[in-house]
């Protein structure tokens, strides 16, 4: 979405700026667009944009879907990215947070955005990537052709990711199908599994998630288990609504925290006699959005440290495509448990960068 003038930018201060809290505009919106909002957030506001209803505005609104990407663009530089949420058309909603234009009309199609970063990126930088010509300036309230999206996500992986890169001044690194060929591989391994361990590790991951207010995705297979009367399947996702098209490799990673469609974390907790295989998980996350900035963990007795580390510094895994050896870190069993109990007992407000600070690395 484009936009400029006085008018444009108090409304971007107003509800982009200024998150929204569904406490505040609730009373607005029919009970099931409040529940899903609620819990869609977990609690956190949102920021809000809406378009005045015309043919061409209406079509794109009406073409948005949950997990899409909208940018925002403001003299010659995209100013922010985010995700969609959730949208409504809604007259009395628009009127409150924008009033109404000088044609009578309000801002009635409605949307409202997670998982949204800042920029200041020059859209030149972008517009080589979507094939516009250089001098390229989008106008008003419209949709990026999908095949040019569809190309563009294909390629680089999420559309976050590759702003944020372009923005540092950072290389694109593209993914490189011919390369996962070294990921698919079939590993034949005997796993000397610890029930127990593995188990609890996985219930303090759902809880930690939980607890930053993640959504939690574990396998399928997983879903059943329960730890300590706690039944895994209360507290995780059941689909995992990925934004991308996520292979079954990816959905048994043994945890990821997600909020909205995009994924924020994964862990693999490794408690075989291979540690190989997790990490090939990971590999084949980061393989398909090799652009991503989220953090990467293997969770492993402290006694295993080292052997994770020769793994990573495998050249499959350390290769300058990959870099597994700079993008994930160790984070010990005893460092997940002291986390948990922290958390669990208020000692601290849990976020990832605890979980950072905890982690070490390869590299």
């Amino acid at each position: 979405m484009a936009g400029g003038g006085h008018e444009t930018d108090k409304h971007y201060y107003d509800t982009i700026k200024t998150r929204r809290s569904v406490d505040e505009f609730g009373k607005f919106l029919k009970n099931d667009e409040v529940d899903k909002l609620s819990k869609y957030a977990h609690g956190r506001p949102y920021a809000v944009w809406g378009a005045v209803p015309g043919l061409s505005n209406i079509r794109n609104w009406e073409t948005m879907e949950e997990g899409d990407y909208v940018m925002v663009y403001r003299h010659g530089k995209i100013i922010l990215a985010a995700e969609i949420a959730v949208k409504v058309r809604n007259k009395d909603l628009a009127k409150y947070f924008w009033q109404e234009d000088n044609d009578g009309k309000t801002w009635e199609l409605i949307y409202f955005m997670i998982n949204d970063v800042a920029f200041s990126l020059d859209m030149s930088k972008l517009n080589k990537y979507l094939d516009y010509e250089k001098n390229y300036h989008p106008q008003g309230f419209m949709a990026i052709k999908q095949e040019k999206t569809d190309k563009l996500l294909s390629i680089y992986g999420d559309l976050i990711s590759l702003l944020q890169k372009l923005d540092g001044g950072e290389e694109l690194e593209k993914i490189e199908f011919e390369k996962k060929k070294i990921i698919n591989e079939i590993i034949e391994e005997n796993i000397d599994r610890v029930p127990t361990e593995h188990t609890e590790m996985q219930w303090r991951l759902i809880r930690l998630g939980n607890q930053a207010n993640f959504d939690v995705w574990i396998p399928a297979g997983d879903q059943s288990k329960e730890f300590r009367g706690n039944k895994f399947r209360s507290f995780v996702l059941k689909e995992f609504q990925a934004s991308i098209d996520v292979p079954t490799y990816i959905k048994n990673i043994d945890a990821v925290w997600k909020l909205g469609h995009s994924i924020k974390s994964a862990f693999e907790i490794e408690h075989s006699t291979s540690i190989y295989s997790g990490i090939l998980r990971l590999s084949d996350l980061r393989s398909l959005t090799p652009n991503s900035t989220y953090p990467l963990f293997i969770v492993a007795n402290r006694e295993r440290k080292n052997k994770v580390f020769e793994q990573l510094r495998r050249p499959t895994f350390s290769n300058e495509y990959l870099s597994l050896d700079k993008a994930v870190k160790f984070i010990s069993y005893d460092s997940i448990r002291d986390l948990d109990e922290r958390s669990k007992n208020k000692q601290m407000g849990l976020n990832i960068d605890w979980l950072t600070k905890e982690a070490e690395s390869a590299s």
